[in-house]
């Protein structure tokens, strides 16, 4: 289930400006009595992150922080900041206690405005962002000294130095304290009702990088569906398009060739450090880890590829500042999620970290960088390509998933089919989507790019027209093809279509690609605005989905399809409303879901992965490295 991931903070202005000049060249009027009501309602929904105002204390400098982490034992410090961050990580990907997790910390801390803090965490704000406590893992380790004598920090300090550091991160010209009044919302208010279409539309794109940015810092992943995309992913055959030797047989085997280790080594070390870490274990020995199965080869692994002494961390640290704002940044601690002590022991820095290296899209990066330059006829291009068609299998399946729990969509249509049965000219393939799924009176179109965003948008360095950019190379190029196959089926009225099909147009990107948001929707209903309005059909908003976002609503097709719902009537309403617009705008699929009330069940296949992997992994951790897993599941 997801509660509020990426949701907007109190600094930022409503969208609706940004929404009505998308149709309006001029500047817009006043609110009406009823747009500001349901304004309010709806920003009264929304989960903000708490400063030092709320609690009562100041708010410390840049230096006051250094001068205080100083003090302290960097090392200590750093694993009482794990500590906390993993604990919270596990919480929010699994029972959703984290309120108590923060209620918890706050019961051990003396702050002036406990009990306030405390009411206004069980509303749902948040008293520990992820990216302050980023931002505080990278500042304890940029200020680490050695001071053993030194007294551990205490539960107040650490949380002032969270609050002084989300603080910062909302101050903005119209609130020094990173809350707003009456008067600071006035003076949006007055700002945003003189903007002129295009000021309003380039207001949007500036939250909406930020936006972005801050979804990938927080949003948390589960151990299960990690372990299912592993499987489903790297320890299947090579997709029949992909027949390059090079690679081996499977995605597994090019893991092995890149990186001299069996991937299924590292998998079961990555398992072992989960289910430790998942209780509450954070140090990890190499004497301990070789106790529980793991091999020598895959702990040096480890230790050489995701983790750093305290001195390395710092120079790279450094280098991450000199590349602009910091609030977002955190590759260099994704890519090496452990504080390395000494050649036998390293502490894991954060949870959510931790899973993803062994289980998440580092996999694939590890695998690349390590084939050497992806030049042309490279093994590492070779390699980048095949993935690309692995992403689509894996897209290919969880419709199939979809469609399988649906009354009303009778089959997924696949480019090739279109292509064979469109083709005027054998020596010219017609541009077409990838998917299509006819579903009654309405269709989907669905096209996949495995894009991931690039490090500087990812992690906030990025400014407008870098991510327009990006987008018209990858969002917009696909709504091109998406809306050549709806002319196609418009024309023809062939699989399954009719000339009064209502299109939902879909473009589908791995996990660490541009995410679900309504400012991303916003923008990229304006860019496709001129490629729709040609299309002789009726066509809602198009929108991005991540894959796993994908999965959730194959999940959700499973659950409702039970009860007689189908989740076509769940998805054209979701795309009509959204279309439409809310007061602030176009509606995320997860805030979207919040209104519906629905669980987030994950898809029956999903789990029987994950358990089918984990069992291996067992297997294999119980007999050692000469078990042999299956190629393929």
């Amino acid at each position: 289930m997801s509660r509020k991931n990426g949701r907007r903070n109190q600094n930022r202005s409503p969208k609706k400006a940004a929404a009505e000049a998308a149709t309006s060249s001029n500047a817009r009027p006043a609110l009406s009595r009823q747009e500001r009501e349901l304004l309010d309602q709806e920003m009264a929904k929304q989960s903000f992150a708490l400063v030092c105002r709320t609690a009562g204390v100041p708010a410390l400098t840049d230096r006051e922080r250094a001068e205080l982490l100083a003090s302290h034992d960097g090392e200590a410090t750093v694993r009482a900041v794990a500590e906390l961050q993993s604990r919270l990580d596990v919480a929010t990907s699994t029972t959703w206690t984290q309120d108590r997790v923060e209620c918890d910390l706050l019961a051990d801390a003396n702050l002036p405005h406990t009990e306030d803090l405390v009411r206004q965490v069980r509303s749902g704000h948040r008293l520990i962002p992820p990216r302050s406590v980023t931002q505080l893992i990278r500042e304890a380790l940029e200020s680490a000294v050695q001071r053993p004598d030194a007294e551990p920090m205490s539960a107040t300090t650490l949380l002032h130095l969270i609050l002084s550091i989300t603080t910062s991160h909302l101050r903005n010209e119209f609130s020094e304290d990173g809350t707003l009044d009456e008067e600071g919302i006035a003076r949006i208010a007055e700002m945003t009702m003189v903007k002129t279409a295009e000021e309003s539309i380039e207001m949007l794109r500036e939250i909406m990088v930020d936006e972005v940015a801050n979804l990938h810092g927080n949003a948390p992943a589960k151990l299960e569906t990690l372990l299912a995309s592993t499987q489903n992913i790297w320890f299947r055959p090579w997709p029949d398009s992909v027949t390059d030797p090079r690679l081996g047989a499977s995605p597994a085997e090019s893991f092995a060739s890149a990186n001299g280790i069996d991937l299924r080594e590292v998998l079961a070390l990555g398992l072992v450090i989960a289910e430790r870490a998942g209780t509450g274990d954070i140090e990890f020995r190499r004497a301990d880890l070789v106790s529980a199965g793991a091999t020598d080869a895959a702990i040096s692994f480890l230790i050489n590829h995701m983790s750093l002494p305290v001195s390395q961390f710092q120079r790279r640290l450094a280098r991450d500042r000199a590349k602009g704002d910091i609030d977002d940044q955190r590759y260099t601690l994704t890519q090496c999620p452990f504080l390395r002590v000494d050649d036998d022991t390293v502490v894991l820095m954060r949870y959510q970290w931790g899973i993803e290296r062994f289980f998440g899209s580092h996999l694939y990066w590890q695998t690349f960088f390590s084939f050497g330059k992806p030049e042309p006829r490279s093994v590492a291009e070779a390699f980048s390509l095949a993935m690309n068609d692995v992403f689509e299998e894996a897209v290919a399946e969880t419709l199939t998933g979809i469609v399988s729990a649906s009354r009303s969509m009778t089959r997924l249509v696949r480019e090739p089919e279109m292509q064979d049965a469109w083709a005027t000219d054998p020596s010219k393939k017609p541009s077409v989507c990838d998917f299509v799924i006819p579903a009654g009176q309405v269709c989907l179109a669905l096209d996949a790019t495995n894009h991931h965003l690039n490090a500087e948008l990812a992690q906030g360095l990025a400014n407008v027209s870098e991510y327009a950019a990006d987008a018209d190379e990858s969002l917009v190029k696909k709504c091109n093809q998406i809306a050549a196959t709806i002319r196609q089926l418009g024309k023809r009225c062939d699989h399954g279509v009719g000339p009064s099909t209502q299109y939902l147009p879909f473009v589908i990107v791995p996990a660490h690609g541009v995410p679900n948001l309504g400012t991303v929707e916003l923008d990229l209903m304006i860019r496709a605005k001129r490629i729709f309005q040609v299309v002789p059909a009726t066509v809602l908003a198009p929108t991005v989905l991540t894959l796993s976002e994908l999965e959730l609503l194959e999940g959700i097709s499973e659950h409702i399809h039970r009860k007689g719902r189908d989740i076509r009537d769940l998805l054209v309403d979701w795309r009509r409303t959204s279309t439409v617009g809310s007061v602030l705008g176009p509606i995320r699929l997860q805030d979207y879901l919040d209104s519906t009330g629905l669980p987030r069940p994950i898809p029956t296949r999903i789990i029987e992965a994950a358990k089918q992997l984990k069992l291996q992994l067992k297997e294999y951790l119980a007999a050692g490295p000469t078990c042999q897993l299956p190629a393929t599941s």
